[in-house]
């Protein structure tokens, strides 16, 4: 029996290539999109709508996906946005930007999570992957702005933590993962600036979270696409 994922995040770039990677390793895959404009006539992917800034279409997500499968092995939440990555606490910030990016990176992958929550515990991996960042290591931080993006990701660190310490009992983890610098349109556009492809990066996560044994024990594993150890 085929296994199944999730990926929310995935209109273009490194979710879209996580999603189509996945379905070239045999999985059935419920790829979430945000614009809802796409083609959803395919039986793999299957691609629905959804929103992680509207409960509603959190909600109805998971619904369309309980209707096709009674389990999830894999889910990786992967949609997220940068929002201003310039000012300092010099400058004058923006409250709204700084919230719609926790809204989204931190808070909606953790309701995508708990909608997700009783398909996950049915399935047989019980795997949850984070797209985090090293922006999220306050052990690490060197940055003067991005506050809303750091924030959010150190945010979204704890949460995979606090559901780690679920999971763990039921024989099941939680892996926060760094991409790497991919070239992906979270800026508006194609980030051209990037040193990895989608295809590349996408290739590293699956292989690092898939197909090597990740230590994970009392905390949830904080490594990079390579498999390289993070600082929470």
């Amino acid at each position: 029996m085929p296994k199944t994922a999730v990926v929310s995040g995935a209109d273009h770039g490194l979710g879209a290539e996580l999603v189509r990677q996945l379905a070239d390793r045999g999985y059935t895959v419920f790829a979430g999109r945000y614009d809802k404009s796409f083609d959803t006539s395919g039986e793999n992917p299957v691609f629905l709508p959804l929103d992680l800034s509207d409960q509603a279409s959190v909600d109805s997500f998971a619904e369309a996906v309980s209707k096709r499968t009674g389990s999830l092995d894999l889910l990786i939440n992967n949609a997220g946005v940068l929002g201003d990555m310039q000012k300092t606490i010099r400058d004058r910030l923006d409250r709204d930007d700084i919230r719609r990016v926790l809204e989204i990176n931190a808070i909606g992958t953790l309701m995508l999570t708990n909608a997700l929550f009783p398909l996950i515990e049915k399935g047989t991996d019980r795997l949850v992957v984070n797209i985090s960042s090293e922006a999220g290591s306050v052990s690490d931080c060197r940055r003067v702005g991005w506050f809303g993006y750091c924030m959010s990701k150190a945010a979204n660190n704890m949460q995979g933590a606090l559901v780690h310490n679920i999971l763990r009992q039921i024989g099941g983890r939680v892996i926060q993962m760094h991409p790497g610098h991919v070239r992906t349109y979270m800026r508006g556009h194609l980030d051209t600036t990037g040193r990895l492809t989608p295809e590349q990066s996408a290739a590293g996560v699956l292989r690092t979270v898939l197909d090597t044994e990740i230590p994970c024990g009392d905390r949830p594993a904080y490594v990079d696409f390579e498999g390289k150890e993070l600082r929470f």
